[in-house]
């Protein structure tokens, strides 16, 4: 399995409510909406963006250009109803050696406790087990972020522990809940 072989060109993902797609430029300002959002930021490891060119250049651009090389495996989540960008999701990290991939995602605050977040997680779990081959993907939050505990929990992940204080994240150190699903878990 070589995982950047399926990223070289993002596939659509489409669930019922949402569109999993390429970021683009034209998604600067839907975007800049929510990573300007001091509460979403909150728990991200990137802090509050404070203007469109910080979006650009830090965020957007970055993805663009790794797409290029395969190496950008971030997708914006559009809400079909508005056709607006409401987050993004990603496999942050992966290793083909182990055949696993870790999840990140960020939805905008509006948009928070509709189950949107996890009809993405969702579908871009399926693709990583269906598409890519991979056996493991796993993810992680502060351990207050209860909200994305949730998320992770609701689509079959499973609570594996704390690592603590092995972050050092705007400023200090901070504990990390790690949960995880097997390709097993996924088809049992």
């Amino acid at each position: 399995m070589v995982i950047e072989k399926f990223l070289s060109e993002i596939p659509l993902l489409e669930t019922e409510r949402l569109l999993l797609r390429k970021i683009t430029l034209d998604d600067v300002d839907d975007i800049f909406e929510f990573s300007s959002d001091v509460e979403v930021a909150h728990h991200m490891t990137w802090e509050a963006n404070r203007n469109k060119e910080e979006t650009l250049n830090n965020f957007v651009n970055v993805v663009i250009e790794g797409y290029k090389r395969g190496q950008s495996a971030d997708w914006a989540i559009v809400h079909k109803e508005s056709n607006k960008v409401i987050g993004t999701c990603a496999f942050v990290d992966w290793s083909n050696q182990h055949s696993k991939a870790e999840v990140g995602y960020v939805l905008n605050k509006n948009y928070w406790r509709y189950g949107f977040a996890t009809e993405a997680l969702r579908e871009l779990i399926k693709f990583g087990f269906e598409c890519t081959g991979l056996n493991r993907i796993e993810g992680g939050c502060d351990t207050d972020n209860i909200g994305s505990e949730n998320v992770m929990l609701k689509v079959g992940m499973k609570f594996e522990g704390t690592l603590r204080k092995n972050e050092f994240i705007k400023g200090e150190f901070r504990d990390t809940k790690i949960f995880a699903i097997l390709k097993e878990d996924f088809y049992s």
